[in-house]
């Protein structure tokens, strides 16, 4: 998605309801806050490795660090850290710390997959990975029960003052839990759990890679920790400059639109789709148009009505790779064949939210949502960015999760790395999740950074595409980043067993 026409796929235009959208607005200029001084440890920590259970041939281990960086007397928590060694050690290059988003996601089962990284990388590097604090073995957040979700979209005042009288009431049940770590996820705190792994490891220098919400995490590293760096590879990229709910909802809902327009113009002459030589984007605003009457009911439940929202998470589930087109073409197929009758019953979609995802996204990002009014707003500027899928539902789960909890500690804000080494970040066109417009904004903010431009669809494009995994390899290997305006062809997707087997709806679900 963005403001620049002509997104290709298969070399043919898009309609020019998905076209993708080009660089986003830049964020009001704000005074330049101050940042916490980057302290660690006076003396450096060992990491005390052991055989991990689920692969004896990666190393694991801990690290005390504090709760509260500029307090280090306030507490501590363990971080749990893998290591998978270079499997070249005359070749070893140094270290390469990964995260796999989330936010929440396990860095040490991405150690323990070796990031999906190429048997080069895998030679050449060791591949380092951590829970972020407050996940996994990192002491994971825990949350006391906070009674019945509410809707998750609220149709009036009453409604919309539940759903925040909810987020406040989960706030305060996984802090009760958790304790003070809970107020000290924030990705700053995180990049100086970063540098203290790196000193642990006796490190001068390392390398990141991120994805998703990960691309965050070395964003922050880079702000505090620029000389640091040896290469910071951000794969789908996170934006800290979207400083309004209604801008982050329109972002998400374009980039979900882009994604469908790809999947509408495979669909059209694919042998492996069910709506093949149909105009799927007709089909989807039927189905729409249905689920509005209320004469949609989900499959294989006959009595529980299918909602519009109900829709849209159908096409997100599926669009983070195309490997799950197939079944989408099959259960949209299925959907339009239902006879037309009202539905009487059905669940409103309620609030799924956990306190883990909350907890980290809204240490960084602030959604200030004054009323119903302004929420509705939202929401009507939202379906008329994205008029086909109407809204993205993480998008919506994001703005939401937020309200009625304490402010962030570092909300949006413009910002700009200083003194980073040359960098990359490589982003789809119709990322549906992390979208190609924060893949420029990205871009401008950290100096002497390359942006490689994915073509295709799906969430992270290194998995995605043999051109974008060459174009990686050969910058964290060498340090030779693309030429200007470099892009990567669409690549339709395999359905081979191998890649059947190896991606697909198990992968998670957020940024």
């Amino acid at each position: 998605m963005g403001r620049t026409a002509g997104v290709l796929f298969g070399g043919v235009a898009l309609t020019a309801a998905f076209l993708v959208q080009g660089p986003a607005q830049a964020a009001p200029r704000q005074p330049e806050r101050p940042q916490p001084p980057a302290t660690v440890t006076t003396a450096a920590q060992k990491i005390s490795w052991r055989k991990c259970p689920d692969d004896r041939t990666v190393q694991c281990g801990t690290l005390t660090v504090p709760i509260d960086w500029s307090h280090p007397k306030r507490g501590s928590v363990k971080l749990a850290v893998a290591r998978a060694k270079a499997t070249d050690p005359k070749k070893r290059i140094g270290v390469l710390l990964v995260n796999p988003g989330g936010p929440g996601g396990s860095g040490v089962e991405f150690a323990l997959d070796r990031a999906d990284l190429s048997k080069q990388i895998r030679q050449r590097y060791d591949i380092v990975g951590f829970d972020p604090r407050g996940t996994g073995g990192s002491r994971a957040v825990k949350c006391g029960k906070v009674g019945r979700a509410p809707r998750a979209h609220p149709r009036n005042q009453a409604e919309f003052d539940k759903l925040k009288k909810y987020q406040a009431a989960l706030y305060k049940a996984c802090r009760a839990k958790t304790g003070a770590l809970y107020d000290f996820l924030d990705a700053g705190s995180v990049a100086r759990d970063m540098d203290a792994i790196r000193a642990a490891l006796g490190a001068k220098k390392v390398s990141f890679y991120g994805v998703s919400y990960g691309t965050w995490l070395g964003q922050r590293y880079a702000e505090l920790f620029p000389t640091r760096l040896r290469a910071l590879a951000l794969d789908g990229a996170m934006d800290h400059t979207v400083n309004t709910a209604a801008r982050f909802s329109v972002d998400e809902a374009r980039g979900l639109e882009a994604a469908y327009g790809q999947f509408a113009r495979w669909c059209r002459t694919s042998k492996h789709c069910a709506l093949r030589g149909k105009d799927a984007v007709k089909v989807l605003d039927g189905l729409m148009a249905r689920a509005d009457k209320g004469t949609l009911h989900e499959i294989g439940d006959p009595k529980e009505r299918l909602e519009a929202t109900d829709l849209a998470q159908m096409i997100r589930a599926s669009s983070y790779d195309p490997i799950s087109w197939a079944q989408l073409g099959e259960e949209l197929r299925e959907l339009s064949r239902q006879k037309v009758r009202k539905i009487k019953t059905g669940a409103a979609e309620t609030v799924a939210t956990d306190g883990i995802f909350a907890g980290i996204l809204c240490s960084d990002w602030s959604f200030p949502i004054r009323d119903h009014k302004a929420l509705a707003a939202v929401r009507a500027e939202t379906r008329r960015a994205a008029p086909h899928v109407r809204l993205n539902p993480l998008g919506w789960e994001a703005i939401t999760a937020c309200l009625g909890r304490p402010a962030a500690k570092d909300p949006q804000r413009p910002y700009r790395v200083r003194n980073a080494p040359p960098s990359l970040v490589v982003n789809a066109v119709a990322d549906p999740v992390t979208v190609y417009p924060w893949a420029v904004s990205t871009t401008l903010r950290i100096p002497r950074t390359s942006l490689l431009t994915y073509r295709g669809s799906g969430h992270g494009a290194y998995t995605l595409s043999p051109c974008s995994r060459k174009t990686v390899d050969t910058y964290l290997l060498s340090g030779k980043t693309p030429r200007p305006g470099a892009t990567c062809p669409a690549v339709a997707p395999d359905f081979t067993e191998a890649r059947r087997s190896s991606r697909g709806p198990s992968q998670p679900r957020r940024f």
